[in-house]
Parts: C-alpha cells; structure tokens; sequence
C-alpha cells in the first residue's frame, strides 16, 4: 500500500498527467482506505479547478490566447 506521502504527490502528479495504469490502482485504494488523503484529494482537485477558471475567465477577459506569453503572467 501507499504511504500517504507517496499518494499526495500522486494526487498532483495526476493533476498534470495521466498517470500509469499501476499507479492510477495503488492510488485509487489508498484513496478509499484512507480518509485523510480523500479528503486532500478532493480539495487539490477544487483548488485546480479554481485555477483553471480563473486562468479561462482571464483569456476571455482580456482576449487572450491560451498559450501566449501574456496569459502566463
């Protein structure tokens, strides 16, 4: 089994990138045994969804391309 270290960097690794498929199963059952690391689990993917909003509201905003220079800023 996972130590919860080893799943959080799981958790925003998955974030960025698919994860291999033995990684994406050691980190589903960590996830439903362990409540703590659900719980972190659920706010990272809020936090990044939060991000991604308001990265998207800002292109729009200020009719940005989503992968110019001025959007990273």
């Amino acid at each position: 089994m996972l130590t919860c270290h080893k799943a959080t960097h799981l958790m925003s690794a998955r974030l960025d990138r698919p994860l291999p498929l033995g990684e994406k199963l050691s980190l589903r059952f960590h996830l439903m045994m362990c409540k703590s690391c659900h719980r972190c689990d659920q706010q990272l993917e809020l936090i990044h969804q939060a991000g991604q909003g308001w990265h998207q509201k800002r292109i729009e905003e200020d009719h940005l391309e989503p992968d110019s220079d001025a959007s990273k800023k």
